[in-house]
């Protein structure tokens, strides 16, 4: 098998290649002028080799994140190739690599970070022996918070955390391409786009109590949600108008675009939560779980708690980062057998 890499999303332009059972690399510091040096330095490569690019069985490219033009370079560089050979082709995540390098070099490693841009980070972390790749940048804040202080594997050093460096590695760098299943090639990129920030700065999220006409778009929110259980239209009908429950929406612009249902027992249960998926990752979901506890506390509740299953990392950190902890794991509670971590805040 002959395999042809290619990683244009960080600040060093790295090519691979297998042939047959030997593998070459070339990494190159070409401080992101990698259009200039990609194509000379893969037919160097090749001819080394006494390879053409028809000789290739497989391509592989970093889809990020990282770098916005240099990804941009190395994907249509690799799409070129596929559509031009007829051949196979696969996307590979920066951190998937990055956290493969890491723990290849030091086991205890549960964090890697990538410098994205305005002081973010690109991070990745294993949670519940689950690896999570946060689908938005963190701050420098958070991402010292959430490492613990424990050594942050990263590409390059940064002196304001802890960090380790990794080496690379074109053995791991093959083997992350041949885990990977991903053949739509469609670029990573983590960050909100100044439109997205734009819109939130110009408007304002406002929550209130569900009405009996908003029913229908909170069903069409849970329709698309991620979560493994969903509620039934009548549940959600149930909810709305049951004084054993309390629902909440979160409208932007007069749109809702997120809500909540809290069922009212001896403590406050989260029974359900969604948020649009455009409007995700712009901080509704933790101003809806913040409405509920200060509804809890005004009405006298000592207790909020919620069942998230044990594969919804996002969920989980959110929730955590909310001051929710693990009161018990309830073990096949899902349809699907899935276990899920029981939370609990006290008020």
């Amino acid at each position: 098998m002959n395999r042809l890499l290619i990683n244009t999303a960080n600040d060093e332009l790295t090519i691979v290649l297998q042939n047959k059972d030997k593998v070459f690399s070339s990494v190159i510091n070409s401080k992101m002028h990698h259009n200039e040096t990609m194509l000379p330095a893969v037919d160097e490569l090749l001819n080394s080799n006494n390879l053409g690019i028809n000789d290739i069985d497989e391509f592989g490219v970093v889809i990020g994140p990282g770098s916005f033009t240099g990804i941009r370079v190395g994907i249509a560089t690799i799409k070129a190739f596929r559509d031009a050979t007829k051949k196979r082709a696969v996307g590979i995540n920066n951190l998937d690599l990055l956290f493969s390098l890491a723990v290849s070099q030091d086991s205890e490693i549960d964090t890697v970070a990538i410098y994205g841009s305005r002081d973010s980070y690109f991070v990745a972390r294993k949670v519940n022996d689950i690896i999570y790749k946060y689908d938005h940048n963190l701050s420098h804040e958070e991402l010292v918070k959430i490492s613990n202080g424990k050594k942050i594997g990263m590409y390059v050093n940064d002196d304001s955390l802890n960090t380790f460096v990794v080496k690379f590695d074109p053995k791991i760098f093959l083997n992350t391409m041949i885990e990977s299943k991903d053949e739509e090639l469609t670029p990573v990129y983590y960050q909100l786009s100044q439109a997205e920030n734009e819109k939130l700065k110009r408007g304002e999220i406002k929550i209130q109590t569900a009405s009996k006409e908003e029913v229908g778009d909170i069903i069409e929110i849970e329709k698309s949600s991620i979560k493994t259980n969903h509620l039934s239209q009548t549940d959600i009908e149930n909810a709305v108008k049951s004084e054993s429950h309390s629902t909440f929406v979160a409208k932007f612009d007069n749109e809702v675009v997120g809500y909540i249902i809290l069922t009212k027992t001896d403590e406050i249960n989260i029974e359900s939560i969604a948020v649009k998926k455009q409007y995700r990752n712009l901080g509704i979901a933790s101003s809806l779980i913040n409405h509920s506890i200060e509804y809890a506390r005004t009405n006298n509740y000592k207790t909020i708690s919620l069942e998230v299953s044990k594969t919804n990392i996002t969920a989980y950190l959110l929730y955590e980062k909310l001051g929710f902890k693990t009161r018990r794991i309830r073990k096949n509670y899902y349809e699907n057998n899935l276990d899920c971590f029981e939370m609990s805040k006290s008020i």
